[in-house]
């Protein structure tokens, strides 16, 4: 199962786009999380795509400092690949591909 990540990097204080594929630790990560999230939602069975993203969110999301005052490394997961299927906020989604466009 290949996974990437999409989110917002708080670095040399900006937010960017941060696109990420895992490595295999990371990715045998998401899946526990997201085998854990549907388990917590009474689901014994394999998780539905939505559990892989929150997954990516306990796995990734990163707070160094707080909602006013982000610190470099603050991550903030909002989308997730997994093989070919997308999960994920739309609107910030579409503002990410759109950067990649213009780059």
């Amino acid at each position: 199962m290949q996974i990437t990540i999409f989110a917002m990097r708080f670095e040399d204080g900006v937010w960017k786009d941060w696109e990420h594929a895992c490595t295999y630790a990371e990715t045998e990560a998401v899946i526990d999380s997201a085998n854990a999230k549907a388990f917590d939602h009474g689901r014994n069975r394999e998780p539905v795509f939505v559990d892989y993203l929150e997954g990516a969110r306990y796995i990734f999301d990163v707070a160094y400092g707080t909602m006013k005052a982000p610190r470099d490394g603050d991550t903030k997961v909002y989308g997730v690949l997994v093989d070919d299927m997308i999960i994920a906020n739309y609107q910030e989604l579409q503002h990410h591909f759109a950067l990649k466009l213009t780059a």
